[in-house]
């Protein structure tokens, strides 16, 4: 059946049904974590602990979004995506505003694991709803957008966050980021949050003329359960999750750097805000490309450019040694970042299976939120050993190890581009 004609193109039409229940909460979210880019590892620093231990703390939210992945999937099912998605935004919150009531590392490294469950449970939420809801053909475009709101988010959150910890203070800062955060519960709470309400937004009446927006109904519930899913699944979430495991290690390892080379340079935290800010300016203004090429010519050729980029980007910081220099370098990690914009849940949603995509979905970010506790973790345990210019090579390095993993051993996911570069088989044979 058919849409009404409303004179719209059903792109327009799909990305206006996916701004309430998907990119502003995304948004808001994104903002109170963009908020603590610069400010967390340097509070960390300033309070008397080691590189380590500040890694230690930083990567235990790559730990509780690990770990939380397979019990949001399984909740996914039982609750529906809303009911997730409000959670997951009072744990992030929750967690983000308690920081600045406590200092012990081991009461920040708990709250941080809060965090990272809450962060997960949003993005399998909103990834879930785009892969039941939007077409193969035009999801590039989708998820880049989400991505691309992300990338906003991050834009003007560090340049707030900074500036705010110089006149407000550490505490204040925590409890406003917190607060933002809370903010992504409106539209949500407006528009219900029965499981059926994730409906919500798009015609019942199905596919468009050109099948961009689809409608789901009760037989298009997840049809295999939680294990039978991982089990038939197994060697495609193995795969399909090492390589953007290995992505996620470098970017989260490079908001950890660049504040911390910046405070390095002994810049206040206005500085190191607008530092991190200006490689996300560069981030932001890319991110169109990025669905514009995966939709147009492949998910591969986003992904190689887009990360070599950013590989060359931390080469190039681990020589810097002025304010300049480094938001040189930023930069370059921006763009590189920018055009990548949603490959990563774009690669999510192309290996989903139709029996079980919100179960395949969050045991994929639980082997991929690996790369979040390793990041952290390799700039730590570098500054420590050998110094944060060795930090940025280390991270350089996982990340053409992860351009070669996507392209030798996953391909070309998209339909109708698999040239040279062929999807490999990633199911199980009996």
């Amino acid at each position: 059946m058919s849409t009404p004609d409303t004179g719209r193109s059903p792109l327009l039409e799909t990305l206006r049904g996916l701004v309430i229940p998907v990119y502003l909460p995304w948004m808001t979210g994104g903002l109170g974590v963009a908020m603590l880019v610069p400010v967390l590892p340097v509070y960390l620093k300033d309070s008397g602990l080691s590189f380590t231990l500040v890694s230690v703390v930083l990567a235990a939210t790559g730990v509780g979004a690990m770990l939380g992945g397979l019990p949001i999937g399984a909740l996914l099912a039982r609750v529906g995506e809303n009911r997730v998605m409000l959670l997951s935004l009072v744990l992030m919150g929750g967690a983000t505003a308690a920081l600045g009531i406590n200092t012990a590392v081991i009461g920040l490294t708990v709250l941080r694991f809060v965090h990272g469950a809450g962060s997960v449970g949003l993005r399998l939420s909103r990834q879930t709803f785009v892969t039941r809801k939007v077409r193969a053909d035009v999801r590039g475009r989708s998820l880049a957008l989400m991505g691309g709101s992300m990338r906003f988010a991050t834009l003007i959150g560090p340049a707030i966050g900074g500036v705010l910890a110089d006149q407000a203070g550490y505490r204040w800062t925590f409890a406003i980021s917190g607060i933002i955060t809370l903010v992504g519960l409106i539209p949500v709470l407006a528009s219900g949050i029965d499981k059926d309400s994730d409906d919500k937004g798009f015609d019942d009446k199905g596919f468009d003329d050109k099948g961009f927006v689809a409608t789901v109904d009760g037989d298009n519930e997840a049809k295999l359960g939680l294990v039978a899913a991982l089990r038939k699944h197994r060697r495609a979430l193995v795969i399909g999750g090492i390589g953007p495991a290995l992505v996620m290690s470098v970017r989260q390892g490079r908001l950890i750097i660049l504040p911390l080379m910046g405070n390095a340079l002994d810049l206040s935290n206005t500085s190191i805000g607008i530092l991190v800010a200006v490689g996300t300016g560069a981030d932001l203004l890319l991110f169109p490309v990025a669905g514009h090429l995966m939709d147009r010519y492949g998910r591969l050729t986003a992904i190689v450019p887009a990360f070599s980029l950013i590989g060359i980007g931390l080469l190039m910081l681990s020589t810097a040694d002025t304010a300049a220099t480094v938001t040189i370098a930023g930069a370059v990690m921006g763009i590189g970042n920018g055009m990548s914009a949603g490959t990563m849940l774009t690669l999510g949603t192309d290996l989903a299976p139709d029996d079980s995509p919100g179960q395949f979905l969050s045991a994929l970010a639980s082997v991929q939120n690996l790369g979040r506790i390793l990041g952290p973790l390799v700039v730590g345990w570098f500054a420590d050993a050998v110094g944060l210019r060795a930090s940025a090579v280390a991270l350089a390095v996982v990340m053409f190890l992860a351009i070669t993993w996507i392209v030798v051993l996953i391909g070309e996911t998209s339909e109708g581009h698999q040239g040279r570069f062929q999807r490999r088989s990633l199911d199980n044979r009996s």
